[in-house]
């Protein structure tokens, strides 16, 4: 028999990939990697570390590929504003929103911003997540872009969730420098930074903050230096940027609530991976987007948490996936695909992790369920057992 480091047996398995589902069967691990996954009983393989799932779902570690995780402060006061029917705008417009988290973020220590961080990255893993993007752009100024970087790197060594750093300097104009100034920055050393630091670079354009002429001047130089482009658009109104996003080649457009035609067009075209957060929505008690066009026209979609500690402090990707069937057009089983393989893809990273496949990193989740519709349905719920990743048990 052939040594490996684990086995999971007795499996209901998705592997979210051409052979989707094992009814009973069995995943090996070996070198961080899956060796095998196949259906029935293991005959080949030994191990000192086997799992018994007892027919339970084991499904890929979750991905969310659109955070805000490294912060400083929390925003919760804001609830009493919004609750008042205050709109996110006008919070931002009164010194709250992102502003006050900037100032918390570059009045933190590095050390202060990484345990605060740590913590939420516990949180991730502990609700299934194996691997998060994190973006920058609660610094707003050069030291403290810098210094989200550092954490953002850190907690990739050391908190057991891999990270995937991105740009995002132009989150909203600062209020302590001139646009122009600061745009400056932007479109040199802070392209230097993102190009050393960044796996991609991003930009907020919509109502409040960055307009369609700065968004294109921007993304327009990411690209000369090639950067892959991610965008935030279309969240509260179509400006145009999602297609100018698509039409340069951005690996995914995040929001997306607000999305003319011709964009939509531009997205197909392109294969720019949407990306939805359908945690906004429910905090900012707003209209849920339709991805069901998307979906019928074989985009691959994706889902993430967006979150952030204004506008969608959750960590839980299971709860995302519930608010995507009840309210946006996705089946169980299109919105695990949206927050593994699709959501992977997003990342530019879906030849490595997203699906339980031969060769692929072991990221994987042995689920306290027998079927997908259980995550579903028990909103609300964490219903992840074992988590592994790299092929180490975690929890």
């Amino acid at each position: 028999m052939i040594s490996v480091d684990l086995i999971i047996e007795n499996a209901h398995i998705l592997t979210v990939s051409t052979h989707e589902e094992i009814a009973n069967g069995c995943v090996i691990v070996k070198n961080e990697k899956i060796l095998d996954v196949f259906e029935g009983m293991n005959k080949s393989y030994r191990s000192g570390t086997v799992i018994d799932a007892k027919g339970k779902l084991v499904i890929p570690g979750f991905v969310d590929c659109h955070t805000h995780l490294v912060h400083a402060g929390s925003r919760a006061n804001e609830l009493q504003y919004r609750l008042q029917g205050m709109s996110y705008q006008k919070i931002q417009e009164k010194g709250g929103g992102i502003y006050s988290s900037v100032r918390d973020t570059r009045a933190a220590s590095p050390e202060e911003l990484y345990q605060q961080s740590l913590e939420r990255a516990k949180l991730c893993l502990k609700h299934g997540t194996t691997t998060a993007e994190i973006k920058t752009g609660y610094g707003l100024n050069p030291a403290t872009e810098k210094k989200m970087f550092d954490v953002i790197h850190r907690l990739n060594d050391e908190s057991g969730l891999e990270t995937v750093a991105t740009f995002l300097g132009p989150h909203v104009y600062p209020d302590d420098r001139e646009p122009e100034a600061y745009m400056d920055w932007l479109l040199n050393d802070g392209l230097a930074l993102a190009k050393d630091q960044a796996e991609f670079v991003d930009i907020y354009c919509d109502i409040g903050a960055y307009t369609f002429e700065d968004t294109e001047r921007f993304l327009k130089a990411a690209k000369a230096k090639n950067i892959p482009l991610k965008i935030h658009s279309g969240q509260f109104d179509a400006l145009g940027a999602t297609g100018l996003a698509a039409d340069l080649g951005a690996v995914s457009a995040d929001h997306l609530d607000q999305v003319t035609e011709a964009e939509f067009d531009a997205l197909l075209r392109a294969g720019t991976v949407p990306v939805f957060l359908p945690g906004c929505s429910y905090y900012l008690k707003t209209t849920y987007p339709d991805a069901r066009p998307y979906l019928n026209a074989d985009m691959q979609v994706a889902l993430a948490t967006d979150y952030n500690p204004g506008t969608c402090p959750s960590l839980s990707i299971p709860m995302m996936m519930s608010l995507a069937v009840m309210h946006m057009g996705f089946t169980s089983e299109e919105a695990l695909k949206a927050v593994t393989l699709n959501a992977a893809k997003a990342l530019k990273r879906d030849k490595i992790i997203g699906s339980l496949e031969k060769g692929k990193q072991a990221d994987i989740l042995i689920c306290e369920i027998e079927g997908i519709d259980d995550i579903i349905t028990n909103f609300g719920t964490n219903l992840i057992g074992e988590i592994i990743k790299k092929g180490m048990i975690v929890s």
